[in-house]
């Protein structure tokens, strides 16, 4: 299945909810199978967020990186572009009656709605 890497990245505070969540054996059994694959991704655009960081970025007295208010334009543009780019995600979506019990707000729900089936 095709996954923009902006479902993915904004998926992550969503995927830490459902960790701590108590599910069926299988969903938990499915669930941690795709989380070793989108940590995968989760760490390749991490390292390309670094990347652009370092790019555009100053150094500060306490030698963190920042972008500078000039620089954010071309930064974003550039982000947005990494995110907005689509990978197969060997995934098939679970149904949703197999997360009974699982509560997520409708927000939530948006942010890893690839994940399930009806």
């Amino acid at each position: 299945m095709k996954v923009k890497l902006f479902e993915i990245y904004s998926s992550v505070p969503v995927m830490n909810k459902i960790l701590e969540a108590t599910l069926p054996a299988s969903a938990s059994f499915q669930l941690t199978k795709l989380l070793k694959t989108l940590n995968e991704e989760i760490k390749i655009i991490e390292e390309q967020r670094v990347k652009l960081v370092t790019k555009y970025g100053e150094s500060e007295e306490n030698e963190a990186v920042t972008v500078s208010d000039a620089k954010k334009d071309d930064f974003l543009k550039e982000f947005s572009e990494l995110l907005d780019s689509e990978i197969d995600l060997n995934w098939n979506p679970l149904p949703i009656s197999s997360f009974e019990g699982l509560n997520l707000s409708v927000n939530d729900m948006l942010k890893v709605q690839f994940l399930f089936a009806d």
